[in-house]
């Protein structure tokens, strides 16, 4: 093969990979006017997240109600029964979450259970890197949403890990994916603020993506959220981006067993001044 065509397939792949992100993106920008609204403080932006609760909620945690709440997924035990997933879904509308991603537990029965269980979800799902082929995933799973928390236009969007069992996924690869789709909510929403949802496990081996290279490898996330290998992070790790810029990653364990909650201060001029991450433990 010649270095001219070489090339040609190499840039041809390229622009197939950037159609398979943008599309979507422009999708769910048609979206951004239904953005949900909660109350909030202008100098303090509070948010909880959990990750790999694999179906058990455990009520203490959902005491204080400020803020956001996240989950990094396998909010789903793919060894209950159908029944059992929906309780758990309805324990989460309860809760309040704003958003939760895809773990692999939330597909390993298959793309139609995942999708039968949508209409009882009462919080968006989050994903930029997987493409399906059931139509009511391809309609309802968001690759972003905006949340105004406060005066703070915050983008949250998820990622996960490769899934080669699951029949009719295609996987992009997640850090690059992540990357474009933080940059479109930054430089296209106008977001102040954006959260990854990162369901790639803390860190993995060889050159298999996970949470710390989605910190480090990012350029517009401020916030990574992992979840996958059911790590306890004590606390918030800080971390330098592409920009040499700080972004922080946190992640909660599993089970329901901790809370993660990282509150983020800024003074009377909406500038960042501080950190201050909290486990809360069941």
């Amino acid at each position: 093969m010649n270095i001219h065509r070489r090339s040609f397939l190499r840039n041809a792949s390229l622009a197939t990979g950037l159609l398979l992100i943008e599309k979507p993106l422009r999708a769910a920008a048609g979206l951004a006017e239904n953005a949900q609204i909660i109350s909030g403080s202008s100098n303090a932006l509070i948010i909880r997240h959990t990750n790999d609760l694999h179906g058990i909620l455990r009520s203490r945690l959902y005491e204080n109600g400020a803020g956001l709440l996240l989950d990094a997924g396998d909010f789903l035990d793919d060894n209950h029964s159908v029944a059992q997933q929906r309780a758990t879904i309805q324990a989460m509308n309860r809760a309040g979450y704003h958003a939760a991603t895809i773990g692999n537990r939330e597909l390993s029965n298959g793309q139609e259970q995942l999708a039968a269980l949508l209409p009882d979800m009462k919080f968006p799902l989050v994903n930029c890197n997987y493409r399906f082929t059931n139509a009511t995933l391809t309609q309802h799973v968001r690759p972003y949403v905006i949340v105004y928390a406060g005066p703070y236009k915050v983008g949250i969007t998820g990622a996960g890990p490769e899934l080669k069992e699951v029949k009719g996924v295609t996987c992009l690869p997640a850090v690059e994916t992540a990357n474009q789709t933080a940059r479109h909510l930054k430089t296209v929403m106008g977001c102040d603020f954006v959260i990854c949802l990162s369901h790639l496990g803390f860190v993995q081996k060889g050159d298999v993506a996970d949470n710390k290279t989605m910190a480090t490898a990012s350029s517009h996330i401020n916030f990574v959220i992992g979840g996958h290998q059911d790590t306890l992070i004590p606390s918030t790790m800080v971390y330098r981006n592409e920009l040499h810029q700080e972004v922080y990653l946190s992640q909660a364990g599993k089970d329901g067993r901790a809370m993660g909650q990282l509150t983020f201060h800024y003074n009377d001029e909406r500038q960042a001044i501080g950190i201050a991450p909290h486990i809360i433990l069941s």
